[in-house]
């Protein structure tokens, strides 16, 4: 998982290394880099599927948006999705665990980057730091899964799409 697991460890360090008073600077830190922990896992995941030559798997990463990928994990979350056929597929729970997650990552990546009056508790981050370690759980689970495949195909292309 390379990139995204180090982003995890790098959000936990962010939450503790000041002890039991942490600066705002650092907690908020810690929640924007849980949720790109996330987002790098899900393209690395989708770039170890790439088949294609190796110079264009750059492009193809670079080609996974913010916006769409929340829109895609929004249609996730729920129970079926219909597929490339126009047929409706259950979305194993697991998939649904890990858009839910992603959407509320990035809300809450938003709220820690640009509302300067939020203030963050070290309980609120822990809680977001769990929501990211369930979601890479969740993540390995199922990865094998078709659906899997459907869901980082979804967000690629969404935006082609929409």
């Amino acid at each position: 998982m390379g990139l995204a697991q180090d982003l995890l460890q790098q959000a936990d360090h962010l939450a503790t290394y000041e002890g039991v008073n942490p600066s705002q600077a650092s907690l908020r830190r810690a929640v924007s880099t849980a949720y790109y922990a996330l987002f790098h896992l899900l393209v690395d995941e989708a770039a170890l599927r790439w088949s294609g030559p190796p110079e264009s798997r750059t492009g193809m990463e670079r080609g996974f948006q913010h916006g769409p990928m929340k829109n895609t994990s929004i249609q996730f979350r729920k129970q079926t999705w219909q597929d490339w056929h126009g047929n409706r597929q259950v979305i194993p729970f697991a998939i649904q665990k890990i858009a839910t997650a992603f959407v509320d990552l990035q809300e809450e990546r938003h709220t820690a980057d640009y509302d300067n009056y939020e203030k963050w508790s070290v309980t609120e981050v822990q809680a977001t730091l769990n929501t990211a370690r369930s979601a890479f759980q969740h993540w390995r689970s199922i990865r094998t899964d078709p659906m899997a495949g459907n869901y980082l195909l979804a967000m690629l292309l969404s935006k082609q799409r929409s």
